[in-house]
C-alpha cells in the first residue's frame, strides 16, 4: 500500500506548503509514470492483455474495429504496429488521462486540493481499473471546461474522442440537454422544456438498456463485479459535494451562486442517478456516476476558499478536512474493498 499513500502524500503537501512551479511537471511525470507502468495492478489487468492480443491479427478498419472502442483499439493497433506491448498503450492513456485531470484541476482555487480529491478513486480505482472509460473521462474534464466558456463546438469534439474511447460516454450528452432545460424552466419556455425533458429521458433510457444488455461494456470479470457491487458507494461519493453545491447555488451569495450552468447540471444529475437504482440497473448507475465525478473535484477543490481570507480558521478546517477525507477514502478502499487485492501489492514495470 506504501506507494498509494506516498503519492497521494506528494499529491497532497503542496496544498498547505509553497512549492516551485516545477513540482507540477515533476507530480504529472510521478502519475503518468506511476498509471502508466504499473504491472499487474487494476481489475481490468487480464481483460485488457486479452484485447490487446486479439487486436494483434484484426485489421485496422472493419466491423471489429468498430465493434470495439475505435480509439483505444486504434492505439492497440498503434502498439503492435510499432512492436510495442500492454504498456505502450496503458502508458499513452495515462497521458491522456493525466494531461485532462491537471488541465482541469489548474482551473480549480487550489490544483493540489482537486488532485487530492480525485486520487483515491478517479485515479487510484478508475484510471487504473477502467483504462478506457479514464481516458473518456479525461476527455469529458476537458468537454466540462468548455461548456464553461461556453465554446459548444469544443465540448462536442471533445465529447466525440470520448466517446472514441468508451461509447457510455454518450452520458455526457445529458450534460448540456439538462443545461438546456434549466435554462428554458428558468425563461418559462414550456414547450422547449417538454421537448427537452423527453429527449433526455429517451437517451438516458436506451443507453441504460444497451448498457444492461451488452456484457461487452466490462473488460474483465472483475470489472463487472466491481460495477454491481459498488454503484450506491460511488453514487454516494457524488452525492455530498452535490448536495452542498445546489445548497450553496440556490440559497448562498458566494462562489458556487456563480458557477457556470455546467457544476448545476452535474448536481441535478448526481441526485437523477439514483433513480437507475430503483430500476435495478446497477451496471449503467455506476457507469454514469463515474462520468459525474468531477463534481467532487470541482465542490471539494473550491469549497475551503469560501471562507478565505475572512475566515481563516473555518479555511484551515475545511482544508485539513478534505485531505482527511480523501485520505480515509484511500485507506479504506485499499483496506477493505472487496477487489482490492487486484491493485495490490503495487508493481511497477522494468521493476518486477
Amino acid at each position: 500500500m506504501f506507494p498509494y499513500f506516498l503519492v497521494f502524500a506528494l499529491t497532497s503537501f503542496p496544498i498547505i506548503i509553497e512549492v516551485p512551479q516545477w513540482y507540477k511537471v515533476f507530480l504529472f511525470c510521478i502519475y503518468v509514470l506511476f498509471i502508466g507502468l504499473r504491472f499487474e495492478v487494476g481489475g481490468d489487468w487480464v481483460g485488457y492483455l486479452y484485447i490487446f492480443e486479439s487486436i494483434k491479427s484484426a485489421p485496422w478498419f472493419g466491423y471489429q474495429a468498430i465493434a470495439h472502442d475505435l480509439g483505444y483499439y486504434w492505439l492497440n493497433k498503434i502498439a503492435i504496429a510499432l512492436n510495442q506491448d500492454i504498456y505502450f498503450v496503458n502508458f499513452w492513456s495515462a497521458v491522456i488521462f493525466v494531461s485532462c485531470l491537471f488541465n482541469f484541476c489548474n482551473q480549480l482555487k487550489n490544483p493540489y486540493l482537486g488532485l487530492s480529491v480525485a486520487f483515491p478513486y478517479l485515479t487510484t480505482v478508475v484510471a487504473m481499473g477502467y483504462t478506457r472509460q479514464a481516458a473518456a473521462i479525461g476527455f469529458e474534464l476537458l468537454a466540462i471546461l468548455a461548456l464553461t466558456q461556453n465554446k459548444r463546438l469544443r465540448f462536442f469534439v471533445y465529447f466525440f474522442l470520448a466517446l472514441l474511447f468508451h461509447k457510455t460516454a454518450i452520458f455526457l450528452l445529458l450534460i448540456p440537454l439538462l443545461i438546456g432545460i434549466i435554462k428554458s424552466i428558468k425563461e418559462k419556455k414550456v414547450i422547449n422544456t417538454a421537448y427537452l425533458v423527453i429527449f433526455a429521458f429517451v437517451l438516458l433510457i436506451s443507453t441504460t438498456i444497451i448498457i444492461q444488455s451488452t456484457p461487452r461494456f466490462t473488460s474483465s470479470y472483475i470489472e463487472g463485479q466491481m460495477s454491481s457491487s459498488g454503484a450506491l458507494i460511488r453514487l454516494t461519493m457524488n452525492l455530498l459535494p452535490a448536495i452542498i453545491f445546489l445548497l450553496e447555488y440556490y440559497r448562498g451569495k458566494n462562489f458556487f451562486k456563480h458557477s457556470p450552468k455546467v457544476y448545476l447540471a452535474l448536481s441535478w444529475l448526481v441526485i437523477f442517478s439514483f433513480l437507475l437504482l430503483l430500476t435495478g440497473s446497477t451496471t449503467a448507475a455506476d457507469r454514469l456516476a463515474l462520468y459525474l465525478i468531477p463534481i467532487q473535484l470541482y465542490v471539494f477543490g473550491n469549497l475551503p476558499y469560501l471562507f478565505f481570507p475572512k475566515q481563516r480558521q473555518l479555511f484551515f478546517c475545511w482544508l485539513l478536512l478534505i485531505i482527511g477525507y480523501s485520505f480515509v477514502v484511500l485507506w479504506v478502499w485499499l483496506q477493505f474493498a472487496d477487489h482490492a487485492f487486484a491493485w495490490l501489492p503495487y508493481r511497477m514495470y522494468p521493476f518486477i
